[in-house]
């Protein structure tokens, strides 16, 4: 795979949506993150990823400077740090593995990057994704791209 990229995202104070152990759950805080107005943002702003430690699958927005309703939802700091990172047909397991497969074998060759793990980066980071595409693609195509981000440290 040619076309990864490595990106730094920085520190920043994320909105947690906790465990989204349903659809109800996914909704909710689907519904809250999107009805905020930004004007200057980080992009992606919003990410989710599956929390080994806690077991469950977590979404998280990154708060907009100076917004103070987190809509009940916990404030975190996250850690921020590089990725590599590469486009995907979201939903699709197979087509998910096998990005990810790249991504994995393009850091191990690269000679000057290294996965991030708890040896090797104080952050705890997992691997990430993001929806790339409008509704209005998933309307068109029947399906959404997602940029897989795979946590990275410099060797």
């Amino acid at each position: 795979m040619e076309r990864i990229r490595i990106i730094e995202i920085p520190p920043l104070k994320v909105v947690n949506s906790g465990n989204l152990s349903s659809m109800e759950v996914f909704e909710a805080f689907d519904r809250w993150w999107s009805s905020i107005d930004v004007k200057i943002y980080i992009t992606p702003r919003d990410f989710m990823w599956y929390n080994d430690k806690k077991g469950y699958w977590e979404w998280f927005f990154a708060l907009p400077e100076g917004h103070q309703d987190s809509g009940g939802y916990e404030v975190v700091d996250f850690p921020g740090g590089l990725y590599a990172v590469a486009t995907s047909k979201d939903a699709d397991e197979a087509a998910l593995n096998e990005t990810k497969a790249a991504l994995f074998s393009w850091i191990e060759t690269s000679g000057c990057f290294a996965l991030s793990t708890s040896e090797n980066d104080s952050a705890e980071r997992y691997v990430m994704a993001h929806v790339i595409t409008p509704k209005v693609f998933k309307e068109k195509m029947g399906y959404h791209l997602s940029d897989i981000f795979v946590p990275i440290v410099v060797k």
